[in-house]
């Protein structure tokens, strides 16, 4: 699992740059079946969302499916902790 918060979000290209506590970049592409869970605001709890509800700034956890040979993940599911 990988948190950090997302610097940039390219919803056209399907990915984001999510930043690392120790300041590490890491590129994230979504797959087309990526599960998308975002915080509900009367229960503050998590709900199924849609790519279009991340924002940069959030805070995320994300499931990685695979690694690129880049370097890049490929994102199995992404979770706003804020």
């Amino acid at each position: 699992m990988i948190e950090g918060r997302i610097s940039q979000l390219d919803l056209e290209n399907r990915s984001a740059v999510v930043v690392e506590e120790n300041g590490n970049q890491i590129q994230v592409n979504f797959a087309l079946r990526t599960n998308v869970e975002v915080i509900e605001d009367e229960t503050v709890g998590l709900m199924g969302g849609e790519l279009e509800d991340l924002e940069e700034g959030y805070y995320v956890e994300i499931e990685v499916a695979s690694k690129n040979d880049d370097g890049s993940i490929i994102c199995d599911s992404i979770a706003c902790v804020s």
